[in-house]
Order: structure tokens, then sequence, then C-alpha cells
């Protein structure tokens, strides 16, 4: 995993960098706008994913190590995809990127949360090796601090960002195949054993 491990962090950061310079901080104010729709998704995607998730583990009895991956999944926010895929379905694409910008900026502590609680509940003890503290300080660093700088970038230069936002797009789903092709072969003789271990769960917990 050393390569995986190494460009993971930077690529994510640049991923969030690119989702922060398609904000701005007028799209946190569309919550007040349809808070009945945003408490929903946020319900939906903080709460009630996690359950189904633990529910799936339950149901499937998966092993506790794979159990922890399918709770990250279930615990990570939705990113830049989430909005181009809501503008495909003709969707409220309002909506999805106030969801995207709270809900990836509160992860630095739901992430954690859940990771750390999960945890506790399949009987794994994690906090000699990570902390919920060292685990939240990184959420802040990758995450937040480059959709931040990504909105303030966006905001003292609104005409140039804006003209190349779908541009910054496109960056973020390259960058997220380059990702995902050098995780794929960093793993590829075990990714057969993975897709065995985890491909049912995780398949459910999609759809």
């Amino acid at each position: 995993m050393e390569i995986v491990t190494k460009i993971a962090p930077i690529i994510l950061a640049l991923i969030m960098l690119g989702l922060g310079l398609g904000l701005k901080f007028e799209d946190f104010t569309r919550v007040f706008k349809a808070p009945k729709d945003f408490i929903v998704g946020f319900i939906s995607q903080l709460i009630i994913l996690p359950i189904v998730a633990y529910l799936l583990i339950i149901i499937l009895k998966t092993p506790p190590e794979i159990a922890i991956g399918v709770m990250i999944i279930a615990a990570a926010p939705g990113g830049v995809t989430t909005n181009v895929m809501t503008k495909f379905a003709n969707g409220d694409v309002a909506l999805s990127i106030s969801l995207t910008a709270i809900i990836s900026l509160l992860s630095i502590i739901t992430v954690p949360l859940i990771i750390f609680k999960s945890a506790d509940l399949f009987g794994i003890d994690i906090s000699q090796n990570i902390s919920i503290l060292s685990v939240a300080k990184d959420m802040f660093l990758i995450v937040s601090v480059p959709v931040i700088l990504g909105m303030i970038i966006r905001k003292f230069a609104e005409n140039f960002v804006a003209s190349k936002v779908e541009i910054f797009n496109k960056l973020n789903v390259v960058l997220f195949i380059i990702f995902f092709i050098a995780a794929f072969y960093e793993e590829r003789d075990s990714i057969i054993d993975f897709i065995m271990q985890a491909g049912l769960i995780a398949l459910i917990l999609n759809v």
C-alpha cells in the first residue's frame, strides 16, 4: 500500500480543493431556503447510511477488518462526482452542492466518530495505533482546509474560476481515476480475494 498511502492524501486534497473552487459561500445559505430537503439528505447520509451498513455487516456476518472498511465507506462524505451525477439525473444540483459542502466540512468530526464507534462495536482496538484527534486533524488538513481555500480563491477570482469550473470538475474525475488505477495496481495480486470478501456487501451498500 506504499504507493497509495503516499499519493492518497495529495490526490484527496487536490480533489477537495477542486470541490471548493466549485463552491460559493452562498451555497451554505441554500440550506435555509429548502430546510426540509436538506434535512432529509443530511439524515440519510450521516445517520441512515451508516445504520444500513451496520445492519448489512450483522446480516452477512462480515469479518471485523472488512466491516471497518464498510463503515468507512458509509461514513465518507460525497464528493464532486455526486454533484455531477445529480446534474446528469436532472436533480436539484443546488441542494447536492449544499449537502456536499456542509457534510464535507463536518466529516472531520463525523468520520472519526463513526470509525471509532464501529471499532468498539466490532471489538477492534484501534486506539493504540491511531487516535480520534489525529484522524480529525488529518481530515481537517486534507478535507476542510482545501475546500475552504478553494472557496476563498473563488471569492477573490470569481470570474476566472467560474469560467473554469467544468475544467476543475473534469480534473477531479481524472485525479480519482489515477488514484483508482494506482490502488488497483498496488493490490493487483489480492484484488480477487478482496472482491470475494467485500464485493457483495459493498455492492449492496451502494445500491
